[in-house]
């Protein structure tokens, strides 16, 4: 029991006396006004204000680690302010972003995309611990506590890097590698997450440890409640029903059938405390005999109107009222008689509006019932977790509250196709994948990955021998041609004030859109610094690891879950890539005269294609600083510019509709093979 007790010791950081000022630098980030415009699992419409942010998420996260660190005795903090900057690094279009990014690295052979992993270089790009270190008062006489908090923040970075809720149970149980100090655990899960797609790591702490549970206890809620919020999901299946049954019954031996009539109870119950609310004299005794018949009335609705809960809202307004006027006036038959007096009348009058009001407040009040159910199962994890975490000396979850807290997560999942724009499948990747090429090629001609090449303060943080070989230019360019392509394109060495884009406002002539979108990425290499030398580390070691995982699919030598992994991108640059994948699958038959081949076979062939790979280095880091930049900007900004550079029109975005069906699908997947526009060459050299 001693050595668990270690896994649960408090971590301790000199930084627990200056927590107020790095909370206020981060509210202040960049990150944190853009996560106010990201979204969670779909893009927000302008009228969509009530569907939760990026920014909301984190700090309902933050809520949830802090609640469960405090209760546990641990540095709670600590772990709320590292909670508030976990998803730094989501791009816009919620998960889709990150499988579009994922798809053009992959094909292109440069990082995969986690946004765990570039969270971390997003607050390392905006020097949040710097920025909050500074508003200590007299901090420029103490550089011992500057440097002790320098090192520190590392902690803070790890919880970002490890937090993926996306987890599975074998991650929520591991114990952490062990490393020689914190920089090293995180520049080295930096490394494994970009440049070789392993992500799913287990935070240096144990209140980094909680952030896995808090993360997807907060999404599980807010998904379900914007679903309803949203009319995209207007009930319970059979099969989340069994699920309410079973954590909030807590009765886990019932059969399926008797689960699903326990959460069935438990709504109705819901609904009747909430009308109760609604209505203060619900409880009256004379009102019994009006709420049976607004009862009947949703009963008979129910089991009448076919597909009621699937129909659009002011389709199931008409058959709600159809069915209330035809129960009211039985109603009105049943208590009139035959010499009703004026005043009688009257009270009867009243009634049936009672009724009336009753039937429309049950019926419209899903939302505020989901927002009581997600909140109860809020609780139940959390107590649970407590509970066991206390009793073991280890976090933990018990046996049947672990399995239902990844039934929820299964349960989640199946729903969130539904809430997709058919421009995110269609459209956007498609738009984005020719961004990325226009920026990449603006990034080289502008010669700004060749000043950073040969930046020599930038080439003393490569450690790698090797990399530092590959870390050149082909060829040469004068600088006037480059001057002359920045001017042009009006790019400009010294930036004045901000750049003109903004999100809002009409379209623009297309080379002023492409120059401000051009000029702002310029900049953010310029402004990159230090981490410009650990990207290019990361992307030189992604370009062995993306080609062998494509030589290895070929062959049919890739491992099981690295298969589920690279299939989880958007049809588009499946395609693509498997193009790639045949064109190799052939080569390795000419040579060897079969695919089965040998590992040192495999490593044989891939050489020289890695080789040739790296001595294009200067067009891979232009298309990974491309895809970095892009990824911070919100979904309205992304879109804008798509629209303004004439990539995207407007209609597709005022007129898209969300949904899963499947023939929108397969026309996604089969429209891409032969109608996107292949990007040309530039004449000197490749783009890549």
């Amino acid at each position: 029991m001693e050595e668990e007790n270690i896994s649960m010791k408090k971590t301790n950081l000199e930084w627990d006396n200056y927590m107020n000022y790095l909370i206020e630098a981060i509210d202040e980030s960049n990150f944190m006004k853009r996560a106010e415009n990201k979204p969670m699992q779909t893009t927000k419409h302008d009228l969509e204000a009530h569907i939760t942010s990026r920014a909301t998420h984190s700090r309902a996260a933050a809520d949830i680690a802090k609640r469960i660190a405090e209760q546990l005795g641990l540095n709670f903090n600590f772990i709320y302010a590292a909670m508030l900057m976990h998803d730094a690094g989501h791009p816009f279009s919620a998960h889709d972003g990150e499988e579009i990014f994922t798809g053009i690295g992959e094909e292109y052979n440069v990082d995969y995309y986690h946004h765990n992993a570039k969270g971390v270089e997003v607050v390392i790009s905006e020097d949040i611990c710097g920025k909050a270190i500074n508003k200590i008062p007299n901090i420029e006489n103490r550089p011992e506590l500057r440097k002790k908090l320098e090192e520190e923040f590392y902690y803070f970075l790890d919880v970002i890097i490890s937090h993926d809720g996306e987890a599975g149970a074998k991650e929520l149980g591991a114990k952490p590698k062990e490393y020689p100090d914190i920089k090293t655990a995180v520049y080295e899960k930096l490394r494994l997450s970009n440049s070789m797609n392993d992500y799913k790591f287990i935070a240096q702490t144990v209140e980094g440890r909680i952030a896995k549970y808090a993360d997807v206890i907060a999404y599980l809620s807010t998904d379900i409640q914007d679903r309803f919020r949203l009319g995209i999901q207007k009930d319970f299946d059979n099969d989340y029903l069994e699920f309410l049954g079973e954590i909030l019954g807590k009765d886990f031996m019932k059969t399926r059938e008797e689960k699903i009539e326990v959460a069935k109870a438990i709504i109705e119950e819901i609904k009747e405390d909430k009308l109760m609310q609604l209505v203060s004299d619900a409880r009256a005794e004379e009102n019994k005999k009006i709420i049976e018949v607004a009862n009947k009335i949703i009963d008979e609705l129910h089991r009448t109107v076919k597909d009621y809960e699937s129909m659009p809202y002011d389709k199931q307004a008409e058959e709600a009222e159809r069915i209330t006027d035809a129960y009211i006036e039985k109603y009105r038959e049943e208590r009139s008689k035959e010499h009703m007096k004026p005043e009688e009348r009257k009270f009867l009058n009243a009634d049936i509006e009672k009724i009336r009001e009753f039937t429309r407040k049950k019926l419209s009040m899903r939302t505020s019932v989901v927002e009581t159910l997600t909140s109860r199962i809020r609780e139940t994890l959390i107590n649970d977790l407590l509970k066991e975490s206390k009793s073991n000396g280890e976090l933990s979850f018990s046996g049947d509250m672990k399995r239902l807290f990844f039934k929820a997560k299964e349960l989640n999942y199946r729903y969130v196709p539904d809430t997709k724009w058919d421009y995110q499948r269609e459209d956007l990747p498609v738009a984005i994948y020719k961004m990325v090429h226009m920026l990449a090629l603006a990034l080289r001609k502008s010669g700004v990955i060749e000043n950073k090449f040969y930046d020599e303060t930038m080439r003393k943080h490569i450690n790698d021998e090797e990399a530092l070989k590959y870390l050149k230019t082909l060829g040469y360019t004068d600088d006037r041609e480059y001057m002359d392509y920045k001017i042009k394109n009006g790019i400009r060495s010294i930036r004045r004030g901000h750049a003109k884009f903004t999100a809002e406002g009409g379209t623009r002539d297309k080379a002023i859109a492409r120059s401000e979108l051009y000029n702002s990425a310029y900049h953010y290499v310029l402004d990159s610094g230090e981490l410009f030398a650990t990207m290019y580390e990361n992307t030189y070691k992604a370009v062995e690891n993306q080609i062998m995982a494509k030589i290895k699919n070929a062959i049919g030598k890739l491992p099981e879950d690295e298969i589920k992994k690279r299939k989880t991108y958007i049809g588009f640059f499946d395609k693509r890539v498997l193009r790639q994948e045949e064109y190799l699958r052939k080569k390795i038959e000419e040579k060897y005269g079969t695919v089965d081949i040998s590992e040192e076979e495999i490593k044989e062939f891939a050489k020289p294609i890695i080789k040739r790979e790296r001595k294009k280095m200067e067009g891979k880091m232009a298309t990974q600083l491309a895809i970095n930049y892009l990824a911070g900007m919100t979904d309205k900004a992304i879109f804008r510019h798509a629209i303004e550079i004439g990539l995207l029109s407007e209609n597709i975005i005022t007129d898209g509709k969300r949904g899963s069906d499947e023939t929108v699908r397969n026309k996604f997947y089969n429209r891409y093979n032969t109608s996107v526009e292949e990007p040309k060459p530039e004449p000197k050299g490749e783009t890549r």
